[in-house]
């Protein structure tokens, strides 16, 4: 009897990610934009003093900006990497999925406990701020593996993504 793959490999010749770390990553991607989308929804509201800041924008999106499509794969497929070295799969999706599943509770309950809510939302919001920490390093990593010239032709784009930010901030 010979073993089959379970999934049937890409045409990089890798095996594919499962269906269901794609849930758990696309379950984690929404409810990041969902808190980001609050964020900003407070911020271009007024803020906490009623007047939006003058300059918002996220720190790293010209660094991120300024990179090609390949370059980005590329960071992406370290940072995956590296996700799945500092812990087992299985066991982080299974930690997401149930911290969903305690938000879902909290909210259909009758009584709504805002203190344990605001817990998950942290733990998550931390799990969220640990795989940013990893992106960060790897973009570090990426931009150390370049030359003189690819850096500085990298500065030309991130000074051109920072003009089209600003353009942006002052509309």
């Amino acid at each position: 009897m010979t073993d089959t793959p379970t999934s049937a490999p890409e045409p990089n010749g890798r095996p594919r990610m499962s269906r269901g770390i794609r849930i758990v990553l696309f379950l984690s991607l929404a409810l990041n934009l969902v808190v980001v989308g609050i964020v900003a929804g407070v911020i271009f509201r007024g803020g906490p003093d009623g007047h939006p800041p003058k300059h918002v924008r996220d720190a790293v999106a010209p660094y991120t900006a300024a990179l090609d499509r390949g370059e980005r794969r590329e960071i992406g497929r370290r940072i995956y990497r590296s996700l799945r070295t500092e812990g087992s799969r299985d066991a982080l999706r299974e930690a997401m999925r149930a911290e969903y599943a305690e938000a879902l509770t909290l909210l259909k309950a009758d009584s709504f406990d805002a203190d344990a809510f605001a817990a998950v939302i942290a733990r998550q919001t931390a799990r969220a701020a640990d795989r940013q920490k990893i992106g960060q390093r790897e973009l570090v990593r990426h931009l150390s593996e370049m030359t003189a010239d690819e850096r500085r032709a990298y500065a030309a784009r991130v000074a051109e993504a920072l003009e089209r930010f600003g353009r942006r901030a002052r509309r």
